[in-house]
């Protein structure tokens, strides 16, 4: 089964108070592995293979955390990242950049605080 296939399931298995996070990677294996991760950590999961799915997926989905490899390429990443931060939508995402093989650190990946309950 392709990815495309298995991310609607994974990102509609958590309730919606669970952080959603986009991974943007052009590395298949390095995507795979860091939404894993996220995934059974009980994060909910988006990814994005370039730069402009990247700047897409962030404006439709609004995620609450936004992981970018340099796989996508310097510029690119720079460009989007300010992209993102210029969009009045997009610009309160964090972004936290990573190299290539880097584990996502372990204060992301840590369990996801759930949201308070609404009264």
């Amino acid at each position: 089964m392709s990815e495309l296939q298995t991310a609607p399931k994974a990102m509609t298995a958590a309730p919606l108070s669970v952080p959603l996070v986009l991974v943007a990677d052009a590395d298949h294996e390095s995507r795979t592995r860091r939404a894993r991760e996220l995934q059974a950590r009980g994060f909910r999961v988006t990814i994005a293979r370039t730069a402009f799915e990247t700047i897409v997926k962030a404006s439709c989905h609004m995620p609450d955390l936004i992981l970018v490899d340099v796989s996508l390429g310097a510029t690119d990443v720079r460009e989007t990242t300010e992209l993102l931060a210029m969009c009045p939508a997009t610009a309160h995402i964090p972004i936290i950049r990573l190299t290539p093989g880097r584990r996502i650190p372990a204060r992301i990946a840590g369990a996801p605080r759930r949201a308070a309950p609404r009264c």
